[in-house]
């Protein structure tokens, strides 16, 4: 455009093709500045946008991902304790429903066995005192084991003791811990004996 505009004061064009190159430049320079706000736009619309959108979309996956975590933490079975299974409900493949057992389990320090003492002999009878359990399945085996728990009211023996005659008897409950069976041969609910062991060296049974 300078250019024409020198070529026409010097009278090397005229005056209407001056007019069409001025002309000419608006429309280009119009062009340049459409070009440059489409550029803009690309730049800043569409781009921001493609951005947010695949922000959501990363977010609406995260969310499904966290989703599918917490379903599979809740169809995950976890044990309350470290334990030993003593009992198994239900096979691999199985369908459970909400509140049925899957598994029994055995808290390997919490093993005990309960035992009934008469009224007139529970003053004998201290906690951490040593016991020998016994019991008909291993007649050859000895366990070791202690008084953990001593009640403090008397109760009449239970039923399932074997005689009415010491049925009809006031008694302590006793839990005495299993404290050296490290093989677990002793199941929960097995019949066992127990043998304290008085403090001075004479057996209590």
């Amino acid at each position: 455009l300078e250019r024409a505009r020198a070529l026409h004061e010097g009278g090397a064009i005229s005056r209407e093709a001056l007019d069409r190159a001025e002309t000419q430049h608006e429309v280009s320079a119009a062009s340049v500045e459409q070009a440059r706000e489409q550029l803009r736009a690309l730049e800043t619309g569409p781009r921001r946008e493609r951005i947010a959108a695949q922000r959501a979309a990363v977010a609406s996956a995260e969310a499904a991902v966290r989703q599918a975590e917490a379903q599979l933490d809740h169809a995950t079975i976890r044990a309350p304790f470290d334990g030993r299974v003593t009992i198994r409900h239900r096979e691999p493949g199985e369908t459970v429903q909400p509140g049925q057992p899957v598994l029994t389990l055995m808290d390997p320090d919490d093993r005990w066995v309960r035992i009934y003492v008469a009224e007139d002999r529970i003053g004998a009878v201290q906690i951490g005192q040593r016991a020998i359990i016994t019991s008909d399945t291993f007649e050859d085996e000895e366990y070791e084991g202690r008084v953990v728990f001593i009640a403090r009211e008397a109760e009449f023996t239970p039923r399932n003791v074997q005689t009415r005659e010491d049925r009809v008897k006031l008694v302590y409950a006793v839990r005495v811990e299993i404290t050296g069976d490290p093989d677990f041969a002793l199941k929960p609910g097995v019949p066992a004996d127990v043998r304290l062991v008085d403090p001075t060296g004479a057996d209590r049974p």
